[in-house]
């Protein structure tokens, strides 16, 4: 199957996840998220051979540029790929995105009754949530870190359009502010609404009817991946009840002995 495709299936999922990209309060939530959370990521510049002071020139400052984003860029999918099976406590905007994603699915493919249940996985108590929140992330973890890699290169992009300035029109500390914010965004939540881009584009070329327009995030993987998750957590929950129905049993046995 082409990897576009691939990845963009997967995004159909993840963008019902994400589905208020460009709602400002979603972007609060993001920032307040990068902010509280216990695991942000930064760059690590021990390793550097390049270096910012106030005698930086031009030319040094383009140098740690592109040495920045190389070994950032490097870090940040370490990063993600240890967070992914790190448990943190359940994200509701992150849920919420995850809950976009599902309804975005159903109307693209039609499987509502996959996405409802998945939907019910996440509607539970706080512990439930965060467990079956894990299974989905674990399932749409390369989309994920590749959408974040996506809305990175963009932002780079934007970066390094700044390099012909002189030093005195791009600064160190503009740089710096352009670089924290490059580190902030190797974050999965980004990854989500990277998808939900994608997903969101796909949608609107099947209503128009016009030629699909090329997509780096697989929304068929997406699909597929939410689909046998959702069977995971939906199998585990029938067996806990289950489990909870043996136990009483064999208390009600017990008793009757006695």
């Amino acid at each position: 199957m082409n990897k576009g495709i691939l990845f963009f299936t997967k995004a159909v999922a993840l963008l019902i996840f994400t589905g208020c990209a460009n709602n400002p309060l979603l972007t609060t939530n993001l920032n307040q998220q990068s902010t509280e959370s216990s695991l942000i990521f930064k760059t690590n510049p021990s390793t550097f051979i390049t270096d910012l002071n106030t005698k930086t020139t031009q030319k040094g400052r383009n140098e740690y540029i592109n040495e920045f984003i190389l070994k950032s860029d490097m870090q940040c999918r370490s990063y993600l790929n240890a967070s992914k099976v790190k448990a943190k406590a359940t994200d509701l905007t992150q849920n919420q995105l995850y809950m976009n994603i599902f309804d975005t699915v159903s109307m693209v493919f039609g499987l509502s009754y996959v996405t409802n249940t998945a939907k019910a996985m996440l509607s539970g108590d706080m512990n439930s949530n965060l467990q079956n929140q894990q299974e989905y992330k674990k399932a749409l973890s390369p989309e994920i870190q590749q959408g974040v890699e996506i809305n990175r290169e963009r932002y780079a992009k934007k970066i390094k359009r700044k390099t012909p300035l002189s030093i005195n029109d791009y600064s160190i500390p503009q740089l710096q502010k352009d670089l924290s914010v490059y580190d902030k965004q190797c974050n999965e939540a980004y990854g989500l609404i990277e998808i939900n881009r994608a997903l969101k584009a796909m949608q609107q070329n099947l209503n128009q009817h016009q030629q699909r327009q090329k997509v780096t995030i697989n929304v068929e993987a997406v699909k597929n991946s939410v689909t046998q998750a959702t069977k995971k957590v939906q199998a585990k929950k029938i067996q806990i009840k289950k489990n909870i129905e043996q136990k009483g049993k064999e208390n009600n046995a017990t008793t009757q002995k006695l």
